[in-house]
C-alpha cells in the first residue's frame, strides 16, 4: 500500500480537473453576456414605468394633463426598447449552451410578445379609448415579462457570488416595480377626485409588496448597496412623499378627494423612483464588475494550470494509463502499477513544481466544488422559494378563479393562521393539489 504521504493522480482525472476548468470558463463567459442584458431591462423597465405613470394622470384627467409628457415618455421607452431587441440578437447569435439557457430565452420569447403589443396599447391611450386599469394592466404584464428574463438569469449555478448578487438585483427590480405601480395606481386616484374601491385595496397592498421585495433585497445584497438603499429612503425629500401616500391610504375608496394634486403626487413618486433607478444603476454596475473578476479569475486559473501541467493529448498514442506518484516515492507502489501495465512517474522524476500543481490542482478543485456547493444553497433558496409559491399561486388562480394577489393573499393569510411560513403553505397545496382543489 501506498503510504499516507503519497497521492496518486492519473492523467485521465487530470485531464478531466482541466476540462471542468474549461467549462467554467465558457459557462461564466456566458453569463457575463446574461448579465449583460440585466441593465438594458432595467433601463427599459423604468422608463415603461415611467410612461405608464403618465398614461395613468392622463388618462384620469381625460386627456387634460401630461399629454406632451406623454409623448416624450412614449420616445424614452422606445430607445431603450430598441436598444435591449438589439442586445437580445447579440444573445441568440452567442448561441449560448448553458443549462439555464433554454429557460432564459423562452422568457425572452415571452417578453418580446408583450413588447410587440406595446403600439397598440399606445394607440388606445392617444384616442382615450382605454380606462387607465387596463392600461396599468398592460404595463405591469410587459414589465412582469421582463423581470421573468432576469430572474430566470438570477436561478444559475454558475457561480454562487453572481447568484446572490442577481437575486439581489431581480428583488430590488421588483420591489421598484411595485413602487412603480403604487405611483400609477395613486396618480390615476388623484387625477380622478376619488379611488374606486379596488384601486384602494391594489395601493395598500402595493405598499406591503414593496417592503417584502427590499428586505429580500437586503438580506442578498452587498452591504454598501444596502446602506445607500437605505439613505435614499430616509432622506428628507422623501418626507411630503410619505405625508402624500399617507393622506391616500387614510382617503380610503369612493371618498371625494380635495387639496391633492396628480401632479405634485407624480413628481414626488417619480423623484423617489429616480432615487431608486440610481441604487438599481450602481447594483447592476457591481454586478458587471462582479463578473468579470469572477471571470478573470477562472481565466487566469485555466492558464495557470495549463501553463504548469502538460499533459499527452489522446492522439498521440498513449499505449497505458499513466500514474503521477506524488511525495515520498514508495518503490513497492511504483513496481505494483508498473506491472499492471501502467506507465508511472514520480516525483523523483518529474519537476517540483510539477508535482506541486498536480496536488494543487486536485486539492484546489476539491475546495471550491465544496465552497460554490455551500454558498449556492443560500443563493438559490430565495429562488426556490419564490418558484414553488408561484406554482402554489398557479394552482389557486387556475382553480379557484382568483387573481394573483388574491392567491398570495390566501397562502399568507393561512400560514398566520396556523403559524406556518408561506412556503410550508405552498408545499402543502402542491403536495395535496388533487385532494384540496377541486
Amino acid at each position: 500500500m501506498a503510504p499516507a504521504s503519497s497521492s496518486i493522480t492519473s492523467v485521465p482525472a487530470i485531464r478531466f480537473m482541466l476540462a471542468a476548468k474549461r467549462l467554467r470558463v465558457r459557462d461564466l463567459e456566458q453569463l457575463v453576456t446574461v448579465c449583460g442584458l440585466v441593465g438594458a431591462i432595467s433601463a427599459l423597465i423604468h422608463f415603461l414605468q415611467r410612461e405608464r405613470g403618465i398614461t395613468n394622470v392622463y388618462l384620469g384627467s381625460r386627456g387634460q394633463e401630461f399629454a406632451e409628457r406623454l409623448k416624450v415618455a412614449s420616445a424614452d421607452s422606445s430607445r431603450a426598447e430598441q436598444t435591449l431587441r438589439s442586445l437580445f440578437d447579440v444573445f441568440e447569435a452567442s448561441a449560448p449552451t448553458t443549462s439555464f439557457a433554454p429557460r432564459v430565452f423562452g422568457r425572452i420569447a415571452y417578453a418580446l410578445h408583450a413588447l410587440d403589443a406595446l403600439e397598440g396599447i399606445r394607440h388606445r391611450v392617444a384616442t382615450l379609448k382605454v380606462n387607465p386599469e387596463d392600461a396599468t394592466k398592460f404595463f405591469v404584464d410587459v414589465i412582469a415579462g421582463l423581470l421573468a428574463v432576469v430572474f430566470e438569469a438570477s436561478d444559475t449555478n454558475a457561480d454562487p457570488a453572481i447568484s446572490r448578487a442577481l437575486v439581489a438585483m431581480f428583488n430590488f427590480m421588483q420591489g421598484k416595480e411595485f413602487a412603480g405601480q403604487e405611483r400609477a395606481t395613486t396618480a390615476a386616484g388623484f387625477s380622478a377626485g376619488r379611488f374606486t374601491a379596488a384601486q384602494h385595496q391594489r395601493l395598500l397592498k402595493l405598499i406591503d409588496a414593496q417592503a417584502r421585495s427590499f428586505q429580500i433585497f437586503a438580506q442578498f445584497a452587498a452591504p454598501g448597496l444596502v446602506s445607500q438603499f437605505e439613505q435614499v429612503m430616509e432622506a428628507p425629500e422623501r418626507a411630503e412623499f410619505a405625508q402624500l401616500r399617507q393622506a391616500a391610504v387614510i382617503a380610503g375608496p369612493d371618498r371625494e378627494l380635495r387639496g391633492l394634486s396628480s401632479r405634485t403626487w407624480f413628481d414626488h413618486a417619480t423623484t423617489r423612483l429616480d432615487a431608486m433607478y440610481a441604487v438599481e444603476v450602481r447594483i447592476d454596475a457591481d454586478l458587471q464588475d462582479l463578473c468579470a473578476a469572477k471571470l478573470g479569475e477562472a481565466r487566469a486559473d485555466l492558464d495557470d494550470h495549463d501553463a504548469h501541467v502538460s499533459l499527452p493529448h489522446p492522439d498521440q498514442g498513449e499505449s497505458a494509463p499513466t500514474v503521477y506518484v506524488i511525495g515520498q516515492a514508495d518503490q513497492g507502489l511504483i513496481a505494483d502499477a508498473a506491472k499492471s501495465g501502467m506507465n508511472v512517474l514520480s516525483a523523483d522524476g518529474i519537476s517540483p513544481k510539477l508535482g506541486r500543481s498536480l496536488v494543487d490542482l486536485v486539492q484546489t478543485q476539491f475546495r471550491h466544488l465544496q465552497q460554490v456547493t455551500e454558498e449556492l444553497e443560500t443563493a438559490r433558496l430565495a429562488i426556490n422559494e419564490r418558484k414553488t409559491i408561484d406554482k402554489a399561486k398557479g394552482l389557486l388562480m387556475t382553480h379557484r378563479g382568483l387573481t394573483e394577489q388574491q392567491a398570495y393573499d390566501l397562502l399568507r393569510k393561512t400560514a398566520m393562521s396556523q403559524s406556518r411560513r408561506i412556503k410550508e403553505v405552498a408545499d402543502s397545496i402542491i403536495a395535496m393539489a388533487d385532494i384540496l382543489i377541486p
